[in-house]
This record gives structure tokens, C-alpha cells and sequence, in this order.
């Protein structure tokens, strides 16, 4: 066999695809939506205090010196 008779996808792969579905193609499109549901997850940017919101806390809190 030489490299002009290979194939990206043998013919078996296609009679594969139309039989039991593109497996290859969903398990991609499930790995980036798990993906995106991590990153949102992981994602803990929107908990940060603003300089604002840090200096009201500061002004709020007691202290006996001051």
C-alpha cells in the first residue's frame, strides 16, 4: 500500500458513521461543552471586591486605635 491508496478515513469508516452515528464528532462537541462548564465553574473573577467595594469594607470595620 502506498500513501496515494490511504485514506483520511477508509470507506468502513463512513458505512460506520451512517450505522452508529459520528461518535468521533459528538464526543468533541461533548469535551468543549464540558470544557465551557468548567471554565464557568472555575471561573471565580466575578467574587473579587472592587477597589470600591474593599475601601467601603475597610471604612466599616472597628477598630479601638482608630
Amino acid at each position: 500500500m502506498n500513501a496515494g491508496e490511504i485514506s483520511e478515513h477508509p470507506p468502513i469508516y463512513d458505512r460506520m458513521v451512517k450505522e452508529r452515528g459520528d461518535v468521533l464528532a459528538e464526543t468533541r462537541d461533548v469535551a468543549e461543552q464540558t470544557e465551557q462548564q468548567a471554565r464557568k465553574a472555575l471561573d471565580w473573577s466575578g467574587l473579587r471586591p472592587t477597589h470600591r467595594q474593599s475601601t467601603e469594607r475597610e471604612e466599616r470595620t472597628f477598630s479601638a486605635f482608630g
